[in-house]
């Protein structure tokens, strides 16, 4: 047998899926992630597995073909600022550029509650402060014209000093470089010669966009997380090998695509399991012949959300981490901290949920860790919801009593001293947090909800989608097979894709001969890469997009382009611009007189790989028998009551399951609320919509 692999790291859990190339079977497991050493959780996982098909962990390896890997890595060296010591080598006179930020840099990516607070705001602490950024006279203009070469005595007198101060790497971001990176190139050169074991990023070769602040911290975060992810990805490669692993390992991306580990840009790993997911979602999506798709993936720290819209997601223009803002080709995920880890808490007699959470250590109450905070997850067991003895495989017992008293407090000072009242206030403030973030993620950007289906999936989505989902306005809900590793399962379907991009403002008219020229150099940097990693010609697809505004704005909008351009093509991608721009912002607010002005032009390049056919379920009987009834609470009479339990795995197609139902699959449980019902399809999604009485 072969085997496609693949792997996620979490906040919480590490999810591993193992697909058999043949006949499309699919093995997944669940470990909790191990933050001391990421690669202890990941090879449980795969001992696990190996375990289920009855073999060693070095057989299996050995029959495995394709090995995908998305890792939080890079976001937990950010947020727990243990990256790398890091220096900044920029443009003479420019050394202040990453202090000053954006104006908007005392809020970004602060929620509504927090900038209201605008007095209690302020910039992030700095990575880099003045005492770690150095200055080098060069200067190239904003044509890309040469005026000041740097010198090499310079740059060997800077790396003479960043070598002193034990630096581990370096940012290199240099006025102008995206129009004429000679200088940066020199200066990397020089750079690499005198000091062989700093990590050395480029912003030319990171972000080579227009927009200096956000070219210099992608750049920073490259090198701040640089050696990290190259030393982990280099640590796991070997262990693989050393286990039976004879493939190229393969690293999941921001932008929803694989490249080899030695081809991966490290900030590009930033936020690649949620990537991973849309992928998978968008598969999915295509298989049940669905175009308009919601997204939603609740685990242990964040519930995320993404819009597939025709058939595709989109990109974000902007990404923020720690307030800093990054330019990078991020599939666009909307995220908060609200998730099965979520802590429970009282601000002036106002129950909270998140946006801290309990994590993988301690953990909630229930896993009998050391944690003594209410969590989403404790409330969840308390209502009856989660099975206390079938947690994660069964392999991880649940403590109801420590769920219970966990939440005593808050049921004293809020509920009088109810707590399964206290629970289920924990559980409708949580879901509404979350239908909250669905209307602003589609409302708020010109989609209706009513014409979108809603996919829930991670290890606590299914468990509350049917509250939030019909909270946000969607009529219908998708619990795809394989909820619980979704993300993980999406990334075994990634293809290799790389983004490229190149900025040069042009108003229209132009020549189209001017515009095809950049879109054909970048389709031939795009061929190279393909062709080191070993893609085929005929797997080739180029897809060319652009990046406009009206004259003498600020903000843009990506428009696809199709096709070779002309004169034509042109005016279709005016046409294009113009539509768009209402549709965000209402009819009538767009101003052609303005001028269109072309800023950022890009081609995601992507190699197509093998997909591997989801397996077909049987057909069983229609209205299945339960595997016991249990006490769980009831949204409708607002006390627990006998519900019906369900054996996911023991369902088939065609299969109804009528609320108020539980259904217990192997690491999550969906839970369908009285007046919905689940139906089964043939590969053993669950369709959960309202019944009309």
């Amino acid at each position: 047998m072969v085997y496609t692999l693949s792997v996620d790291i979490g906040g919480t859990f590490t999810d591993c899926v193992a697909i058999n190339e043949v006949d499309g079977s699919v093995i997944t497991r669940k470990t909790l992630t191990s933050p001391h050493d990421l690669l202890e959780g990941v090879f449980q996982g795969l001992d696990q597995i190996a375990d289920a098909l009855k073999i060693t962990t070095p057989d299996f390896l050995g029959s495995v073909g394709r090995f995908v890997h998305a890792t939080t890595q890079s976001s937990n060296a950010i947020f727990s600022r243990s990256g790398a010591k890091t220096a900044v080598i920029t443009t003479k006179g420019f050394a202040d550029t990453l202090l000053i930020m954006r104006a908007t840099g005392r809020v970004a990516g602060l929620s509504v509650f927090e900038r209201h607070h605008y007095r209690n705001t302020d910039k992030p602490a700095p990575i880099v402060d003045e005492r770690n950024i150095f200055e080098l006279n060069e200067r190239i203009d904003h044509n890309g014209t040469a005026l000041v070469s740097p010198k090499e005595s310079e740059i060997r007198e800077i790396a003479n000093k960043i070598k002193t101060e034990s630096y581990q790497a370096v940012a290199v971001c240099l006025l102008f470089s995206h129009k004429n990176h000679d200088h940066e190139a020199f200066v990397g050169e020089t750079l690499r010669k005198e000091l062989p074991g700093c990590f050395i990023s480029l912003s030319y070769e990171v972000a080579p966009v227009i927009g200096e602040y956000e070219r210099s911290t992608t750049t920073l975060f490259n090198a701040y997380v640089g050696e990290l992810i190259k030393s982990y990805l280099s640590r796991l490669e070997k262990k693989l090998q050393k286990s039976g692993f004879n493939e190229k390992l393969l690293v999941v991306q921001s932008n929803g695509g694989v490249a080899m580990a030695a081809q991966t840009i490290p900030v590009m790993t930033i936020e690649s399991g949620p990537a991973a997911g849309i992928v998978g979602t968008a598969r999915a999506a295509k298989q049940l012949g669905l175009e308009n798709i919601i997204a939603t993936d609740v685990g242990g720290t964040t519930f995320k959300v993404g819009i597939i819209n025709n058939g595709d997601w989109s990109y974000t223009k902007e990404t923020v981490i720690n307030q800093y803002q990054l330019r990078l080709p991020m599939i666009d995920v909307a995220s908060i901290g609200a998730g099965g880890g979520s802590i429970a808490w009282l601000d002036s007699e106002r129950l909270r949920i998140g946006p801290r959470s309990a994590a993988a250590d301690p953990g909630p109450a229930c896993y009998s860790n050391g944690g003594t905070e209410p969590t989403v997850t404790d409330a969840d067991v308390v209502l009856g919801y989660i099975s206390p003895d079938r947690f994660l495989f069964g392999d991880m017992h649940l403590d109801y009593e420590l769920a219970y008293n966990s939440i005593n407090n808050i049921a004293e000072q809020l509920f009088n001293g109810d707590v399964i009242a206290a629970a289920a206030g924990i559980r409708r403030v949580v879901d509404s947090q979350m239908a909250d973030l669905i209307r602003k993620t589609t409302l708020e950007r010109g989609y209706d909800t009513r014409e979108f289906v809603m996919m829930a999936y991670g290890g606590a989505g299914p468990t509350h989608v049917c509250s939030y989902g019909p909270q946000a306005g969607c009529q219908e809900i998708i619990i795809p097979s394989e909820a619980t590793v979704h993300s993980a399962l999406g990334a075994a379907m990634t293809d290799i894709r790389f983004s490229l991009s190149y900025s040069d403002p042009m108003v229209l008219p132009k020549p189209a001969k001017v515009f095809e020229k950049i879109y054909t150099n970048l389709e031939n940097q795009g061929r190279e890469l393909l062709k080191e990693a070993k893609i085929s010609e005929r797997d080739y697809s180029f897809l060319r997009w652009v990046e406009a505004r009206y004259r003498r704005q600020v903000h843009t909008i990506r428009i696809p382009v199709i096709g070779n351009l002309s004169e034509a093509g042109l005016k279709i991608i005016a046409e294009d611009f113009h539509e768009e721009y209402e549709r965000l912002y209402g009819i009538g607010t767009g101003l052609k007189e303005a001028g269109i002005e072309l800023i950022n032009y890009g081609v995601e390049v992507v190699g197509h790989t093998k997909k591997i056919d989801p397996q077909v379920i049987p057909l069983l009987k229609k209205n299945p028998i339960p595997r016991l009834k249990r006490q769980a609470y009831c949204n409708v009479q607002r006390k627990l009551i006998d519900t019906a339990v369900f054996e996911g795995d023991k369902l088939g197609a065609g299969s109804i399951i009528t609320g108020p139902a539980i259904i217990e699959q192997p690491g999550t449980t969906v839970v369908i609320l009285s007046g919905w019902q689940g139906d089964v399809d043939k590969f053993g999604n669950i369709h959960i919509t309202e019944i009309i009485t």
